[in-house]
């Protein structure tokens, strides 16, 4: 006998953090929610990485900063589902949440923005580049080792009031610029370059486990492609050993019935960047993953990654760029 089918949702509650990006990403999951029918509130909620602002994103040891907060708010009750930035997630979700979808990714690629659109070659020696992440710092070192790497946190559009007074320049992705609606004004990075954060672009919608009518409600919104890439960069970082702060980066792009991925690390000394590459059937993305992982670690990306170990728990041993 078949288990009673649980009653159609009529409403859902979206929890999310409060600021201006993290509205524009709720409300890519809450239109067609909408557009379905189902009445959408929105939870907002203030995580601790929110909080504390002068903390460098790599100095944070515990994971989760921008998310357990949000997740708690569902598993409380207080909210159905929680809506993330992917590359913000720990690969080890809470107990009892699940990725209940992974909508259309946006690009998953850095970008730097700068006064005129001036791209990262064109900024004179000694400018000043704001960014927190320990990945685009080591590949900045590695590009442009005249230029002074400048720690700066807060939301995207606090950062984006930085440029052209305390810094020259910011890193960002470009997927929040997209979001928040802002026309140009900024260059693509290339990612064999700037190898892409895991999840970067993409959303995770995360729900309660056996929360059947919640689940079927936010299953329309996955978008086969985008969970295949964010799940074998998940896969890939998993693996690996990294955090989603560890300065590795790594992406998938599916395409047709094919999934391309590339990973890359700077070691500290910023000598190099390793690269690695894998592919094969979408069907398949998680064995895709596994073979990235073997040839990363064939090209001396886990030989990089344990450096960076040995220099992360202090992080006074990290050779900042000058």
């Amino acid at each position: 006998m078949r288990p009673p089918r649980p009653p159609a949702v009529r409403a859902i509650r979206l929890a999310s953090r409060a600021s201006a990006l993290s509205l524009a990403q709720v409300e890519e999951v809450a239109a067609p929610l909408r557009s379905a029918g189902l009445s959408v509130e929105v939870v907002r909620v203030t995580s601790r990485g929110d909080a504390d602002l002068r903390t460098p994103l790599y100095a944070m040891r515990e994971k989760g900063v921008f998310e357990r907060e949000v997740d708690a708010a569902v598993l409380r009750g207080d909210a159905d589902a929680a809506v993330h930035s992917a590359k913000d997630v720990p690969t080890d979700l809470p107990p009892g949440l699940v990725v209940a979808a992974v909508p259309r990714r946006l690009s998953p690629y850095d970008a730097i923005v700068a006064p005129g659109g001036a791209g990262l070659e064109a900024l004179p020696r000694g400018a000043r580049v704001g960014t927190s992440s320990l990945r685009r710092i080591s590949m900045l070192r590695r590009l442009r080792p005249d230029l002074e790497v400048v720690p700066i946190r807060g939301n995207l559009d606090t950062r984006l009031r930085a440029v052209g007074s305390s810094v020259d320049a910011i890193i960002s992705a470009e997927a929040g610029l997209e979001r928040l609606g802002l026309a140009g004004g900024w260059r693509r990075l290339p990612p064999e370059e700037f190898v892409p954060a895991a999840g970067q672009g993409a959303l995770l919608v995360l729900a309660r486990e056996g929360d059947a009518g919640v689940l079927e409600a936010l299953a329309p919104l996955d978008d086969r492609g985008s969970r295949a890439e964010v799940l074998a960069e998940r896969d890939f970082l998993g693996a690996v050993g990294a955090g989603c702060r560890a300065p590795v980066g790594v992406l998938a792009r599916a395409s047709g019935r094919e999934l391309s991925m590339i990973a890359g690390v700077v070691p500290p000394d910023g000598s190099r960047l390793i690269l690695a590459r894998a592919s094969g059937p979408i069907d398949s993305a998680s064995e895709v993953a596994m073979r990235l992982v073997g040839e990363f670690e064939a090209a001396g990306g886990a030989e990089a990654m344990r450096d960076w170990r040995d220099e992360l728990p202090g992080a006074e041993g990290i050779r900042w760029p000058r």
